[in-house]
Order: structure tokens, then C-alpha cells, then sequence
């Protein structure tokens, strides 16, 4: 069990004491105060844990078992709740500017909200506070885990150092309750959050920036009191001066069932909150910085480490940070000669890709997900079209299934464009829509046996009724069509300690696009092409090429082209796959090797 599993038990078994809070916002501590006994659940005053009782904090990614290893009667966890938004009452006159702000501090680690170890470039700051100071209102719309709270308590302490009046609020804590209709208890709400009104604060003739998170809870006909005040905000010109309102939200409002009365035209996105190159090896360093004063002064991660984790998830904040503690988990002592490659083997594994959408909010959604026809297909499709970085066009406003997945957080809005949230993001898909379940397997004896496996259990009537191909008569299946299929049968054949992955070259730091690995100890690798498309191409990659980095034992790639397309020359690690009109037969050609039939029965499987 995860310590994040244990704060939900927590959370389940306390449920009145914890009414309206996430159970990822509760705080562990580790500490071992005495007691007789009588007494084992209580309350605990303290300042500082840490310091009052030796505390050390958990880490809602490691095992409960990495931090007890005897039983006790002494009191073991301290459960601390989370630390209201501090409540700021002007003193005095509060249009004066004489306001007394108290010196924010932040936890080292957070699950939520900004910490020690954040990290933003001071262009990218700029570039998005000079965005925000220029609009009157504007929405950052970005889906969970991805900064969102973060960048929004970074700029409202960016505009306080600026001296101008700055509130961060949550709406969080209001969902579900009747604060979101009645105005008198929204107010109260606001007070008590921000020691401020949302009336007040509206009315303030003074410079205000005002960040509302989670923003999306009052969408739709929730709080007409909030929208209407908005309005008059936006058609008042003397009360534009005073009030700059950034709402941050998981999606725009036009995605919402109902209308929201307010017209949102200016907006920040996932790529606003994306860490660069250098502020993803910044974090790094503070991490493994952090954790060096806490004991794990032998955890290392090394340039090339950070470089796969870097193009693994394109720079996303909270899958960044939750992989540095997956990796502080398993390699807590560094050594040269070895952990490097187990890294970068552990980053190609079906064990990490488990290990996020078990522990991140940003696959919270995949947990109960049961695709209908429709919905697995609209994904298959832009799996199998479109490129790793690419944004695509998806007509979202009428196509109800584009909609539910910006939502979900699946996709990201990229200027009226949608892309996935993250590179790995499609790599859990492709494992999800493309794969086998587990069934039972006889060992496979050798590479060669591998591959001769995967290609006989291919389905036949899905390669005939495959759309993935051009409108032209007499045309030929796309490579990616060839791909997905070959895929499916594969993780039904890989030897059962290891798995496969898909697209994996940047993790280990390559240039290019690995089609297909299988790790552990196995270290194969397999690309896959058609009709003798780019064949040289293909080779190089692998011969000093892109692929150079990647540890490999063994590599083959299979050319699947129809049966009128002949071999001129057999060469060295090329599987040359001809297919017969109904897929039902192919022919197999290797150097040095004689012709293979193989029946495809992968219909009868």
C-alpha cells in the first residue's frame, strides 16, 4: 500500500472529520510520541511537527513499508489537515495600501499548490504576467496536475511584490454545497477563505488581481450572483482599471452543458504551464538537493536520466515530479555502472506507466474507464493519424466525445487545436486500446520465436476491415495501421516478466522513435515499416543512427508489402512479411533463411 492509498483509508474511515477535503491534501507525518495506550486516536497542536516531534513528512508515492518495519503502541502518524488560505482583514483603512502582509511559507513537498521545489523560468513568468496585466479577465485552462494552482499562487505573490492587492481563492471547498446558489452563503464563503467578500473585493478601487481556482465548479447556471457581478465588471470602463480577474479552470466554459452568462475570449493553456529543458533539470537538481538533507544523499539522476524524463512527458509538472519519486523510491542508491540503464529500462516498463495512472490526478479518469465502440475508435484514430507533438483539428463544439475527453483531461486545447497532455499519454492509451488481455502463454524460446509468434496471431478480418488507409482504389494500409494490429497480438506473446512499449526512443535520451521494446533482460527491439517504405532509412536508425542509445540484445524490422511487391535483395535483420489480398496467409523472407508460409489465426484466438 501507498502512503496516497493510506490517506484515502484515512480519509473513508474519518469521513465526518475530513467533510470537504481531498484526501490528497492530507499530510502524513511519520513520528514516534510515547503514550499509555488509552488514548492512540487524538488531537495534536503543534507549529512545526517537524521540528516539535521529529516528523517526517510522507511521500504520498512510496510505500507505507518504506517507513514502518515494527509494530509499536506508540503513536506512528500524525494526519494534518490542510492550511486554510490565510484570511487577510485590511487594518485601517483598506483602500490605504497600508494593508500588514504576512511572509508566505510553503511545505517542501506538495501534492497541490506551490512548494520548495517550484520552478519557473523569470521569462516565462513575465511572459505570463504581462498577458494577465493586459486583460481584464482571462482563463487558464488546463487539465489536473498540471500547475494550475501552482501558477496561480506564484503570480498572486508576483503582483503582492509588486504592491498591488492580490487574492488567491479555491473554490474546492464549495462544491456540492448550497453556497453555490445562495449568494449570502457564497459570501460567507469568500470571508472566510480570503477574510474578504467577493462583493468587497469586486468594488475595490485600487488595483486588484483577484485568481479564482477550480473555476469550472460555478459553470454553467451555478452562482448567477458570481457571473452577473462579472458582467458588470466587464461593461463598467472605471472599474476595468481596478480589477484584473484570471479564473483557472480544467476547461472553457463553451464545454459545459450549460451556457455560462460570461463570454471568456482570452486564455493561457497546457503549454503555458510545460516546463522547459532548463527548468525541468532545475527541478531535478532541487529535488535530489531536498532529499539529500532528508537521508537520500546517495540518490542521483543523471543528465540523461533527466533529458528521458524530459521528452517521456514533454515537460508536465506534476508527471515530471511524480516520476522523480518513483525513481528516489526504487534507486535510492546510485551507482554508475548499473543504475543508469535500470533507470532508463524502468522508464520503458509497464511498472512506471502503472505506477502514474495509479498515483497521478492526470489519469484519474482511467481508473473506471469503459470505452464504448464509438469513443475507443475516436481514440484509435487519432492514435493512429496524428503525430507525437503535433496538435490536430477536432471540431470539439459539436462532437460530443472531443468534448468529454478535453474535460477528462485527455486532451489539452493548443490555440483551438487539441493535443494529448502528455507524450506518455498516448503510450497508456496505445496499451489500453490496442493490447490483448493477459492470457496464458507457453514460454517463448528466442527472438526469432518472438516475432514468428506476433505475426501468426495478427487478425486477419481487422487488417480486411481496417479504414487505416488512403480513399485511393486498390490502396495499402498506413504503417501505423500495421503497427497497432502487430501490437495487440504482441502483448499477448512477450515473455511473461517482461512487457512491450511502444514509442519509446526518447527515454532513453534517442533521437528518434523506437516502434516497439521489450525489457527486463530481453532488450529487443523492433520497427516496423510497409510496402519497402524508407528501408535504408530504417536501417541507419538502428546501425550508429537515432537508436544508437537505446540498450539493445536484439533488433529486427518487418516490412509487411502485398505479395506483387517482391524482395530484390534480403538483408541482414529485415523480416519481409508479403500478405495476401484476404490477409489470411503470408509469406515470410529472411536472409540466409528459407520461405515461410505462416496461416494468420489470430481471429481464432
Amino acid at each position: 500500500m501507498t502512503v496516497g492509498h493510506l490517506k484515502r483509508v484515512v480519509k473513508n474511515i474519518n469521513e465526518n472529520t475530513f467533510k470537504n477535503i481531498d484526501d490528497r491534501d492530507l499530510v502524513l507525518w511519520k513520528v514516534n510520541i510515547p503514550t499509555k495506550g488509552e488514548n492512540l486516536v487524538t488531537k495534536i497542536y503543534a507549529e512545526n511537527i517537524e521540528e516539535q516531534y521529529q516528523g517526517v513528512m510522507l511521500s504520498p508515492f512510496e510505500t507505507v513499508g518504506e517507513y514502518f518495519h515494527e509494530s509499536t503502541s506508540n503513536i506512528r502518524v500524525i494526519v494534518q489537515p490542510p492550511v486554510t488560505t490565510a484570511k487577510r482583514k485590511a487594518e485601517g483603512d483598506e483602500e490605504s495600501g497600508n494593508q500588514k502582509k504576512d511572509k508566505r511559507t510553503y511545505p517542501d513537498e506538495s501534492e497541490e499548490g506551490r512548494d520548495s521545489l517550484m520552478v519557473i523560468s523569470p521569462e516565462r513568468l513575465k511572459k505570463i504576467a504581462d498577458f494577465v496585466k493586459n486583460k481584464h479577465i482571462c482563463l487558464l485552462r488546463s487539465p489536473p496536475s498540471s500547475g494550475k494552482s501552482t501558477l496561480g499562487q506564484v503570480l498572486r505573490d508576483y503582483f503582492e511584490s509588486l504592491n498591488y492587492d492580490s487574492v488567491y481563492i479555491s473554490l474546492v471547498g464549495i462544491n456540492g454545497k448550497q453556497a453555490i446558489y445562495d449568494e449570502g452563503l457564497f459570501e460567507n464563503f469568500w470571508e472566510e477563505k480570503v477574510g474578504r467578500t467577493w462583493t468587497e473585493i469586486s468594488k475595490r478601487k485600487k488595483a486588484t488581481y483577484v485568481f479564482i481556482d477550480e473555476i469550472q465548479i460555478i459553470y454553467g447556471d451555478r452562482a448567477p450572483f458570481f457571473w452577473s457581478r462579472v458582467k458588470d465588471l466587464l461593461s463598467s470602463e472605471s472599474n476595468l482599471q481596478n480589477i484584473r480577474l484570471v479564473l483557472l479552470g480544467t476547461y472553457h466554459p463553451t464545454l459545459d452543458p450549460q451556457m455560462t452568462p460570461v463570454e471568456i475570449h482570452h486564455t493561457l493553456g497546457l503549454n503555458d504551464l510545460l516546463l522547459g529543458w532548463e527548468e525541468v533539470r532545475r527541478l531535478t537538481e532541487n529535488y535530489v538537493q531536498l532529499h539529500a538533507t532528508k537521508g537520500s544523499d546517495l540518490f542521483k539522476v543523471p543528465e540523461i536520466i533527466q533529458r528521458a524524463i524530459f521528452d517521456l512527458t514533454g515537460g508536465h509538472p506534476g508527471l515530471c515530479r511524480l516520476i522523480l519519486s518513483t525513481f528516489r523510491n526504487r534507486f535510492r542508491n546510485f551507482d554508475e555502472d548499473t543504475t543508469v540503464m535500470n533507470m532508463l529500462q524502468y522508464l520503458a516498463s509497464s511498472e512506471l506507466l502503472n505506477s502514474i495512472t495509479d498515483c497521478s490526478r492526470a489519469f484519474y479518469w482511467i481508473h473506471d474507464w469503459k470505452p464504448n465502440e464509438e469513443e475507443a475508435e475516436f481514440i484509435r484514430n487519432i492514435l493512429l493519424f496524428s503525430q507525437i507533438k503535433v496538435p490536430f483539428s477536432v471540431n470539439y463544439n459539436s462532437d460530443p466525445i472531443s468534448k468529454s475527453f478535453i474535460k477528462a483531461g485527455v486532451f489539452a486545447m493548443v490555440d483551438e487545436k487539441i493535443q494529448f497532455t502528455a507524450p506518455i499519454m498516448r503510450i497508456i492509451l496505445s496499451h489500453r486500446l490496442f493490447t490483448s488481455p493477459i492470457r496464458s502463454r507457453s514460454p517463448v524460446t528466442s527472438f526469432d520465436d518472438f516475432l514468428l509468434r506476433t505475426i501468426e496471431r495478427m487478425s486477419p478480418s481487422k487488417l480486411f476491415k481496417s479504414l487505416g488507409k488512403s480513399a485511393e482504389p486498390n490502396s495499402r494500409l498506413f504503417e501505423r495501421s500495421w503497427q497497432m494490429v502487430w501490437y495487440r497480438t504482441a502483448t499477448n506473446v512477450v515473455p511473461v516478466e517482461a512487457s512491450i512499449s511502444a514509442d519509446v526512443g526518447p527515454v532513453f535520451g534517442s533521437a528518434g522513435f523506437l516502434d516497439f521494446y521489450v525489457n527486463k533482460n530481453f532488450c529487443w527491439g523492433i520497427e516496423l515499416t510497409r510496402e519497402g517504405d524508407r528501408l535504408k532509412e530504417h536501417a541507419q536508425r538502428f546501425e550508429g543512427g537515432d537508436y544508437a542509445d537505446i540498450p539493445l540484445k536484439d533488433w529486427a524490422i518487418i516490412d509487411f508489402r502485398h505479395r506483387t511487391k517482391q524482395v530484390s535483395e534480403l538483408k541482414r535483420n529485415f523480416w519481409y512479411v508479403l500478405y495476401e489480398d484476404n490477409y489470411e496467409y503470408v509469406t515470410i523472407k529472411r536472409r540466409d533463411q528459407g520461405d515461410k508460409v505462416l496461416a494468420l489465426h489470430g481471429d481464432e484466438v
